[in-house]
């Protein structure tokens, strides 16, 4: 018991800063990590943060000479997210999220913060192919395939009275959104590979505002442990996103989109029907087509209840 006090603690101790994406982020709504006994139901709560830091440089004519200036923007979004998954009939997976965000933007003229309800997102898996339970394969294959569909549910315009409106800020998109989805488990005896990969097509809201498409990807390696009475699930790997230029009635805005690299590091703890699990993504690499911007980590932790 003293064991598993210790490794709890160090997992709700992780420093939570992170990095995000402008029009909400891959590593909340749809993100899933690794997930085993797909076969169960379960339902829980998970916290994410990211942040991001933006250095732009701004000229302008002063006395008939040139000047040029420096800002920093710091933006920063959490979310406190419900989800659940329910398996109807075998091989079927039905998984919700339902966020509520926390946003801030602090620049030197003072900090602006938002907060609401979030975009609700549904999602449906469908195994293609599963050789878990053979008696005959020493290698093990999984590989489902899905989709769904961001709703516009969120909180949007919302500003307080000295603002004006800033899209990226809001705590939803204001679009219904449409997301295709992968993922592929090898496993031989302990030891596996979870990889999966998810696109989201975006939708123009009705303020003429149409973030740019979504791709992730990631490949983690993972190794399944059985205690006395708990399972620990560690995990290591790759994680990749890329996202396209955000547009304004047709035309693109400052947000010009870019790519991402992130090395990831996770643990799942399971005791009995009851799972913690944490995720810590470290920036590796990430280019950016307009702004200069600074990469921090993310990270995410859930509890869930399996039934």
């Amino acid at each position: 018991m003293k064991k598993l006090f210790i490794l709890l603690a160090a997992l709700f101790t992780i420093p939570f800063a992170g990095q995000a994406c402008n029009g909400g982020c891959t590593m909340g709504g749809s993100y899933l990590g690794i997930l085993p006994q797909f076969h169960k139901n379960f339902a829980g709560l998970r916290y994410s943060t990211r942040s991001y830091t933006i250095n732009t440089t701004h000229t302008h004519m002063h006395e008939g000479m040139p000047m040029t200036h420096s800002d920093k923007i710091e933006e920063s979004y959490s979310t406190v997210e419900a989800w659940g998954r329910y398996v109807p009939v075998k091989n079927v997976q039905l998984l919700a999220f339902v966020p509520y965000t926390f946003n801030e933007q602090s620049t030197t003229r003072g900090n602006t913060r938002y907060s609401g309800l979030g975009d609700i997102t549904l999602m449906a898996n469908y195994t293609v192919l599963n050789t878990g339970d053979s008696l005959y394969s020493r290698v093990k294959h999984t590989l489902q395939l899905g989709g769904g569909v961001k709703l516009a549910t969120g909180a949007r315009n919302t500003r307080q009275a000295h603002e004006g409106y800033a899209a990226n800020l809001q705590p939803g998109t204001g679009s219904t959104d449409f997301l295709l989805n992968g993922i592929y488990t090898l496993r031989y005896g302990k030891l596996g590979l979870n990889n999966d990969f998810t696109y989201r097509f975006n939708s123009e809201n009705a303020d003429g505002h149409k973030f740019g498409d979504r791709i992730s990807a990631s490949s983690n390696l993972f190794y399944w442990q059985n205690l006395e009475s708990l399972t620990l699930l560690p995990s290591a790997g790759l994680y990749y996103e890329h996202a396209r230029a955000d547009q304004h009635s047709g035309e693109h805005t400052m947000q010009m989109g870019g790519d991402a690299y992130y090395a990831n590091l996770g643990l799942n703890v399971y005791i009995r029907k009851v799972a913690v699990g944490g995720t810590l993504q470290l920036p590796i690499s990430s280019t950016d087509d307009h702004h200069v911007t600074k990469g921090n980590s993310r990270a995410l932790v859930n509890l869930t209840y399996l039934f």
